[in-house]
């Protein structure tokens, strides 16, 4: 017991702290789109707004088309990691249990792939979405984030885990190797899936780079686009910009601390093996 309340004593401050310097920066935006801009520039003003200015938030999203942002944000990040799961699902349980010509090394290329940085892929991908006509489009948006090697990899792990008696039983009693997958293998692997669709969520929610290439118009545009369009029209009004920063990390704080043990929780479920 002593030694455990010397750890607790030891390590308890050490990670108290480093929470509240990983958090600092995220109160310091939270409390500086609720100030005045003078009181933000004041740099003898306290940490704690004065006076409270809700209707920052009021101005900020009528500045900007944050609804259209919004919605073209929550179409593209359902839909791809929608499509993320389903096809990450499928190809790490075919890696796992389907025997078929060309597996390990097809397993390994997919491998490979993680190691290329999409900045050096990206000029073929927007000329082959340029080609198909899909520029300014969902399709365009969408169709190439549903596939995920990272996925498929986890999805692998988690399969390879499972025990091989449940899918003997099934064939035993005559089900394919789909109705296996379907009713069998897939709702063990829950976790997983839950896990993998929040971090496809938070991935999604964030991209900025592959948005940027292939959408250009403001109707198509989502909201890490729109966030940056902001700010290049209020540049010095700093609680204007942290209202809009604040608008726009909502849903990812939401999901982060509600779902925050699905993750670890799953993560963790597929790596025991």
């Amino acid at each position: 017991m002593s030694r455990r309340v010397i750890g607790y004593l030891t390590w308890y401050p050490v990670l108290v702290a480093a929470a509240l310097v990983m958090a600092l920066p995220l109160l310091w935006m939270i409390t500086t789109a609720f100030k005045s801009n003078g009181q933000v520039i004041n740099m003898a003003a306290p940490f704690l707004p004065v006076h409270w200015e809700f209707g920052n938030i009021a101005r900020a999203w009528e500045a900007a088309p944050f609804a259209r942002f919004y919605l073209n944000s929550i179409i593209f990040t359902v839909a791809a990691s929608l499509g993320q799961v389903i096809t990450s699902a499928m190809s790490g349980y075919a890696f796992a249990r389907v025997d078929f010509p060309g597996k390990t090394l097809l397993f390994y290329l997919i491998l490979m792939g993680l190691m290329i940085p999409f900045t050096a892929v990206m000029v073929p991908v927007v000329k082959l979405v340029n080609s198909f006509g899909w520029i300014n489009t969902y399709q365009g948006l969408i169709v190439p984030n549903i596939q995920s090697a990272f996925g498929m990899f986890l999805f692998r792990q988690y399969f390879l885990g499972l025990p091989t008696e449940v899918e003997d039983a099934g064939r035993v009693d005559g089900a394919s190797q789909v109705r296996i997958f379907t009713s069998i293998a897939l709702p063990l692997a829950l976790p997983m899936v839950s896990a993998f669709g929040l971090l496809s969520f938070l991935t999604n929610w964030n991209n900025f780079l592959y948005p940027l290439l292939v959408t250009s118009s403001t109707s198509m545009m989502v909201v890490p686009l729109g966030l940056s369009i902001f700010q290049s029209q209020f540049v010095t009004q700093y609680n204007l910009l942290m209202a809009g920063a604040l608008i726009a990390v909502i849903p990812v704080m939401i999901v982060s601390i509600f779902a925050q043990r699905s993750i670890v929780s799953g993560i963790t479920v597929g790596s025991i093996r």
